[in-house]
């Protein structure tokens, strides 16, 4: 089914995989601040309630979003002030640790990126360069960057048990938070059973936060919309806004490989990133 909508990604932590998505004019997911304790002793508001909400949400978007292809509006900027070209592009997801985004150009593709579990791949068509790294062996600043790009994009956070037992109360938002390996995650979850936002941070190399700011719920699920990823301690932001979603039954594995021509000039992440600035994305 296909739904149609008014046209209107650390620093040295993810911030190079976030300047990468942002840059291709665009990707990566979240704040662990502002969760201090503050108990609302509403019925509404209990812990249990939420919990149950949120759970049977993440679920049917789960069952709804295992493969996903979505046509994506994207506004980047550099501070509140300083706004950048928009630009569209195709965006691909495919449970549980895969996407693809390719962000058009006024004459082909700008640039094509794309992650599956850890390996992370992107080529600059007009340069022809190229970088394809694998998290656990580069220094890439995260691991696993399929999953954190598929979870960011369709909001599938699975949070666990101990997280919504500790969880703090900030205002009437619900904030559980746990830690991946050695990053934290946050996620603000509202009386919906929907996320707000979400966050990514590792003490000492700041963080990424994804706010969710409209979800499409023609689909029997709701469904990120608009989003805005920025760099918690940088200027860099991005908004998406999802023009036309269409779900699948299950992902084509071919349509999210990223081809590299064997001619491709090969980079460093590092050397991806300067390439992108000069040409002005970042």
């Amino acid at each position: 089914m296909t739904v149609r909508r008014a046209t209107p990604l650390q620093r040295p932590l993810a911030a190079a995989a976030l300047a990468a998505l942002i840059a291709g004019a665009a990707l990566f997911a979240l704040i662990a601040a502002g969760c201090a304790p503050h108990l609302v002793p509403v019925a509404e508001l209990t812990r249990d309630a939420r919990a149950s909400r949120y759970r049977t949400q993440l679920a049917a978007r789960e069952s709804l979003g295992a493969a996903v292809d979505e046509r994506v509006v994207l506004w980047p900027r550099r501070t509140r002030e300083i706004r950048l070209p928009s630009a569209e592009g195709r965006l691909l997801l495919a449970a549980p640790d895969a996407f693809r985004l390719r962000i058009d150009a006024v004459v082909g593709t700008a640039i094509d990126l794309g992650a599956r579990g850890d390996s992370l791949t992107a080529y600059v068509p007009s340069r022809r360069q190229a970088v394809a790294l694998d998290a656990a062996r580069d220094t890439l600043g995260l691991l696993a960057p399929g999953g954190l790009g598929f979870r960011t994009m369709s909001a599938t956070w699975r949070i666990p048990d101990g997280a919504w037992r500790d969880a703090a109360w900030a205002d009437t938002l619900l904030c559980p938070r746990w830690l991946e390996r050695d990053d934290t995650v946050a996620v603000a979850v509202g009386s919906h059973g929907l996320p707000v936002w979400a966050s990514l941070t590792r003490a000492g190399h700041g963080g990424v936060r994804v706010a969710y700011r409209q979800w499409d719920r023609s689909n029997g699920a709701p469904w990120p919309a608009v989003l805005e990823i920025s760099d918690l301690h940088g200027p860099l932001a991005v908004t998406f806004r999802i023009s036309v979603m269409r779900f699948e039954r299950r992902p084509d594995a071919a349509r999210l490989v990223v081809p590299i021509p064997a001619t491709a000039e090969r980079l460093t992440f590092a050397e991806l990133k300067r390439v992108l600035e000069r040409l002005g994305v970042m």
